[in-house]
């Protein structure tokens, strides 16, 4: 008796003891499975142990320009808690005061910090802004809280993937009066190692080359980008490699190229067989029926690399053009189900004028709680809680009623199921046998309901709805 009294008394002590104990932290992504890179012949990014990356980004072009220390937290808490992991940002991306009218080259930012040294008004890019004494936590250089910005995305277990500048602007200067070419061959390179080098110890950064630009707008401008690259890895490594010659040294970056929104011309038209290219981005920005036509066709050409779709038409209005909650999930449904390694997000202007969300200004915070934006959260659901990394297109399963552009439908295979996209309520048949369960999933909402099994292999989502998943488990 007495022996079983110590027992108990010793179990209570353990579990007292254990409640009032700091609680190790859950570890961040790259501390449990490794770095990113590209799986090898898979159009996958995966960490280091294999472990398959799900992007789910979202756009703040002008986070480093426009937001705050405390606006930076608001935002990135947000986009978290609604699924998203990846922060597409800018860091000289050409704040416009008075949006979207008047453009400021080496613009301030929220504390009036300009980013690079002026000689005779002008910017010099080799000479980067930095004042001694100061830090993240207190800036007192354009360079610290760029710092507060990138450790902010870190500790949230998000990634940041950047661009170091807006191509169309300061490269190709296409954008009109809101262009100034200041990186040129004689600069990109130097600029690109000195940000390799000040973030080479960052396990979370994915470098975009580019910025809404054509490599060839306005000329020939495809060497630069080379450049950019080339510093980049120089600055990372501290070894010197061309863009074209293979090496171990490109091992410390992961690089991509961010195109314009034309349809069908994306970072392969130039880059495919580029050797610092890890991974294509496409954007199709207002043509929502080319989504699933540029995924396929980068993921027909070799080598094999991934696709991920960088920028799509942004919720709320752009350029006279208006997207729904439902034209943002069909887009992300539709780059998955294509084939796509990963997808971004972005919000625009709302009906009364404020805006724009990819560069927080004029009441933006408002847009947060925009419908389609909160429906990433189930999108990430259905993903994870399917292997969407086991995903094969299957596109001969669906024989009459596909569809088209922004409605066609489309099918996939995983190791125990068939899942069919439905960007609208209507029906198809398809070529499928020994249907054992049928079962729908609400992507407005994140809800499955069972039944509905059809006895002519006709199938369409159910009354109400405006799009859908079918699952069909055999």
């Amino acid at each position: 008796m007495h022996k079983l009294k110590f027992c108990i008394l010793l179990v209570a002590s353990v579990i007292l003891y254990s409640c009032f104990q700091p609680q190790k932290k859950t570890k961040l992504p790259w501390e449990k499975h490794g770095k990113l890179k590209v799986a090898e012949a898979a159009q996958l990014i995966q960490h280091y142990d294999g472990t398959p990356f799900l992007w789910l980004g979202c756009t703040a072009w002008g986070m480093t320009e426009w937001l705050n220390r405390e606006e930076v937290d608001l935002y990135l808490d947000d986009r978290k808690s609604k699924g998203m992991n990846v922060v597409q940002l800018c860091l000289v991306w050409g704040k416009r005061t008075d949006y979207p009218t008047r453009f400021t080259a080496n613009a301030p930012n929220a504390y009036g910090h300009k980013a690079f040294v002026e000689v005779d008004s002008v910017p010099d890019v080799l000479q980067p802004a930095i004042a001694e004494g100061g830090s993240k936590e207190n800036p007192n250089d354009y360079w610290d809280h760029v710092d507060y910005c990138i450790d902010a995305i870190k500790k949230r277990g998000m990634y940041a993937a950047i661009l170091p500048f807006w191509g169309r602007r300061y490269v190709n200067g296409t954008h009109g009066e809101h262009s100034l070419k200041m990186f040129t061959k004689e600069n990109i390179c130097q600029y690109g190692e000195f940000l390799g080098k000040r973030y080479a110890s960052e396990p979370h950064i994915i470098w975009v080359n580019g910025g809404d630009v054509k490599a060839t707008a306005g000329g020939d401008f495809i060497q630069h980008y080379r450049l950019l690259a080339e510093g980049l890895v120089k600055g990372a490594s501290g070894l010197t490699v061309k863009w074209d010659q293979k090496s171990k040294a490109w091992d410390f970056v992961l690089l991509t190229y961010h195109p314009d929104g034309t349809p069908m011309v994306n970072s392969s038209e130039w880059f495919h067989n580029d050797v610092w290219l890890d991974f294509n981005m496409i954007e199709t920005h207002k043509s929502r029926d080319k989504i699933v036509v540029s995924i396929q066709q980068d993921l027909l050409k070799l080598p094999q690399k991934p696709t991920v779709m960088g920028e799509g038409h942004y919720e709320g209005t752009t350029t006279g053009k208006k997207a729904e909650a439902i034209h943002i999930r069909r887009q992300a449904y539709q780059t998955f189900f294509a084939g796509a390694a990963g997808h971004t997000y972005g919000g625009a202007f709302d009906d009364e004028g404020n805006g724009p969300l990819f560069s927080p200004a004029n009441n933006w915070k408002r847009l947060l709680n925009w419908e389609g934006a909160g429906q990433i959260i189930h999108l990430r659901n259905f993903l994870e809680s399917n292997n969407w990394y086991t995903w094969k297109p299957t596109a001969h399963l669906i024989s009459e009623g596909r569809g088209e552009g922004e409605l066609e439908k489309l099918a996939i295979e995983t190791d125990r199921s068939v899942l069919i996209y439905f960007p609208e309520n209507s029906t198809c048949r398809l070529k499928v046998e020994n249907v054992e369960e049928v079962s729908w999933y609400n992507t407005k909402n994140g809800t499955t309901i069972t039944g509905l099994k059809s006895e002519n292999n006709e199938y369409g989502p159910p009354d109400g709805w405006e799009d859908g998943i079918l699952i069909l488990e055999s």
